[in-house]
């Protein structure tokens, strides 16, 4: 698909009563896990002739490609994605560099890639669009705000919801809308009559109430933005450094998007590639183990110190474990609790419990210290930038930020955990027995002392009626997400 393809197509604008209301009493349980078809492909073009990564086309240069490569959706840990309670998003990097070895060292810790004599001109011609996969409404079109030292030209962030009917798909990071929508919404005489290369707010749905965009089946609909910064001193080159950057050695298209449909258990997000047919998502499958596997990979290779946690999470829907019920509900809506702030404590943290996944080929034993029992990691975590203190056997003290460790032993009110890699100066493991309850929606759980042996681990003694959340080994947690993670 080029940006020629499409000039015949045009946008029509719909008024009605309720925008986007449908009778969800009506709409068919979608059976995600069970899905052999094509019921809705991808909102971007791409070719799978890699065996690591999807090639996209730019949308301008349709000669040059972005080297797609995605992270699992549900995943908890970098460099799959930065939230420790799970990514319920299909999210892409797509690279401008071919490899790792177009990445340079400029100076003493400073890399970039070469983007050419007009480099700002040329990364904006080199990325993708967004496009409709299928006729649609657009039901929201949204102002995020802007933008200040992350994206390429200081782009803004929109998002725009599209309706499928059943299907809903919402496109996250917009920079910047195709000139067929641009000029839609611009119109003078149209309804809108907004100028989207100048607007500047209010937030929110610039839709009225009622109103909807029909969007024909492949229409282009927008840019996604370019993580990019000009490397000072260095003419041409571009790095992706900024607040936020998950890459800072490289700039990189940032293409995420959720897809919520209805289940058996009501409207959920579901993992898109659930959407596709069989061969193609084993063809995602299949390009995701290589690429974990891969050395050279641009989006795994430089974390391989931490191997053990992200290398549990390469299958491509996690939403299909079958382990999402074990634990006695503990591992939910991607395994993470939210600290309540009970019995007034301080409500910042939260632990997430994950599956590691042993089917898939990228599966690495060697990786986990009991593989035999290895089923879960746990991972705790602090959105105000403060450490955990431990005091370990020895009463020493461990300072770390976001401890994870492996869950090698489940018994029906307890948890026995190998913490790995504590501490910021020397990388310390620890045991830990957790005690956990499960009532009306409420986790609470009670830390045990740290033993540097297995055996020497002690479960705490535990009692509801006495041990109530006190920020310090007892702790309650439950689904309503915290701000700042």
């Amino acid at each position: 698909m080029n940006r020629f393809a499409l000039t015949m197509l045009a946008f029509a604008a719909i008024s009605i009563a309720g925008c986007g209301a449908k009778d969800d009493e009506t709409a068919s349980a979608f059976n995600a896990c069970a899905n052999t078809k094509d019921v809705l492909n991808l909102p971007f073009s791409y070719s799978l002739t890699e065996n690591n990564r999807a090639l996209t086309p730019g949308y301008i240069d349709g000669t040059a490609n972005t080297y797609m490569h995605f992270a699992p959706f549900g995943a908890h840990f970098k460099p799959m994605t930065e939230l420790a309670y799970g990514n319920s998003k299909t999210a892409f990097a797509g690279f401008f560099s071919e490899s790792n070895a177009e990445v340079v060292e400029l100076e003493a810790g400073v890399f970039g890639f070469y983007a050419g004599a007009n480099p700002a001109e040329i990364l904006h011609e080199r990325r993708p669009m967004y496009y409709s996969p299928s006729s649609a409404n657009i039901t929201a079109i949204s102002y995020e705000g802007p933008t200040s030292g992350l994206y390429l030209d200081d782009e803004p962030s929109w998002t725009i919801s599209l309706s499928f009917g059943d299907i809903e798909m919402e496109l996250e990071h917009v920079g910047k809308f195709s000139p067929t929508l641009h000029d839609f919404i611009a119109d003078p005489n149209g309804t809108l009559n907004i100028d989207t290369h100048t607007y500047t707010g209010p937030v929110g749905d610039i839709f009225p109430n009622g109103y909807l965009i029909y969007a024909p089946s492949g229409i282009e609909l927008a840019y996604p933005q370019v993580v990019a910064s000009a490397v000072p001193g260095h003419a041409g080159y571009y790095n992706g450094e900024g607040l936020g950057s998950e890459f800072p050695d490289r700039p990189y298209v940032q293409i995420e998007f959720s897809v919520t449909a209805p289940t058996a258990d009501g409207n959920a997000e579901i993992c898109a590639l659930e959407l596709l047919s069989t061969s193609l998502q084993s063809s995602f499958q299949s390009m995701l183990n290589h690429d974990i596997v891969d050395t050279n990979s641009q989006r795994f290779s430089g974390w391989q110190d931490t191997a053990w946690q992200w290398r549990a999470e390469s299958s491509a829907c996690l939403s299909c474990s079958a382990l999402t019920n074990q634990l006695n509900g503990l591992y939910k809506d991607l395994g993470g609790w939210f600290e309540r702030g009970d019995n007034s404590t301080v409500r910042n943290e939260l632990v997430a419990f994950v599956p590691v996944q042993q089917s898939t080929t990228s599966y690495d034993a060697t990786l986990y210290v009991h593989d035999v029992q290895t089923e879960w990691l746990i991972t705790r975590r602090d959105n105000n930038s403060q450490t955990f203190d431990w005091v370990m056997e020895d009463t020493s003290v461990v300072v770390t930020d976001n401890p994870a460790g492996e869950i090698i032993a489940v018994e029906n009110d307890a948890l026995l955990v190998l913490w790995r890699d504590l501490g910021v100066a020397t990388d310390k493991d620890a045991y830990q027995w957790v005690r956990y309850d499960i009532t009306g929606g409420i986790v609470t759980l009670k830390f045990g002392e740290f033993s540097d042996l297995e055996v020497n681990a002690l479960k705490p003694n535990f009692d509801l009626a006495i041990d109530i959340a006190n920020d310090n080994d007892v702790i309650t947690f439950g689904k309503t997400k915290i701000a700042g993670f």
